[in-house]
């Protein structure tokens, strides 16, 4: 029963309810639930490339390969629809170079995930080392964003993280999920809307109560002043905004703003 437990306890702590809470009880131990709350959906207006829709660029202009004229196209930050969280890293990876020195950075996803680039030139040199690259972001993504890290327990199983060792960190389309074993990891892997899902209610669980602004850090508004804030969950930290509009000039920046 101690897995079943402190499965409940993590359940209990991020306000899941009742609804998912019997879902654990009917399925057994080792099962998650599959109706957890959604996050709420936000989508940004960004110039994109008919051919070539991996690129994703703040403002109107050329495609880096193809050269044809971008299109706007509307993509999801954040919701179920969504395809990879920001890159908040501060540099290029290719480079080094800082992307806040850049006018505008080049950001192209690269198999479900967002990279943002200086210049074309480190674009063809990452795609002919994507894993090493991915290994020197991953790094540093796990550096940036543990400090942070909302929870003590893994959010597949339920056990203590160093409960079977040294937790296991591993990133998810450019975000740190932390588990109790390799064996979680795999069952993550699968499916991992439910852990996800868990991990967003202990960040809001745990971060809303505190939260460290009373006004937008994008437009300097009253949080409230123009209806509900708008809750972003990125890098495993919670954003609060004034509306959406302010979220798109977030997201041409991330790693600026969240500084």
């Amino acid at each position: 029963m101690l897995r079943l437990n402190k499965t409940l306890r993590i359940l209990l702590a991020t306000g899941v309810g009742l609804p998912a809470l019997a879902l654990v009880l009917a399925v057994g131990p080792e099962s998650q639930p599959t109706t957890q709350p959604a996050a709420q959906e936000l989508t940004v207006r960004v110039w994109t490339c008919p051919t070539h829709e991996q690129f994703r660029l703040s403002r109107k202009g050329e495609c880096p390969i193809c050269k044809t004229d971008l299109v706007r196209a509307k993509v999801s930050i954040q919701g179920p629809d969504v395809l990879g969280d920001p890159y908040v890293l501060a540099a290029c990876p290719v480079s080094g170079l800082a992307l806040d020195k850049i006018d505008s950075p080049i950001v192209m996803m690269h198999e479900g995930r967002e990279v943002r680039f200086c210049s074309t030139a480190c674009i063809g040199k990452f795609e002919a080392d994507p894993a090493g690259y991915f290994a020197k972001i991953d790094k540093q993504i796990v550096e940036q964003q543990r400090a942070t890290y909302p929870m003590s327990t893994c959010p597949v199983s339920g056990e203590d993280l160093g409960s079977m060792g040294g937790p296991v960190d591993y990133v998810y389309n450019n975000r740190l999920v932390r588990f109790c074993c390799n064996g979680c990891v795999r069952g993550f892997k699968k499916n991992p809307a439910p852990a996800l899902a868990v991990l967003d209610e202990a960040i809001m669980t745990e971060q809303l109560p505190g939260y460290p602004l009373e006004t937008c850090p994008i437009s300097g508004q009253k949080l409230g002043s123009m209806g509900e804030p708008v809750d972003y969950i990125v890098a495993n930290r919670l954003v609060r905004f004034c509306c959406t509009g302010c979220v798109f000039m977030f997201y041409k920046e991330p790693a600026v703003h969240l500084e």
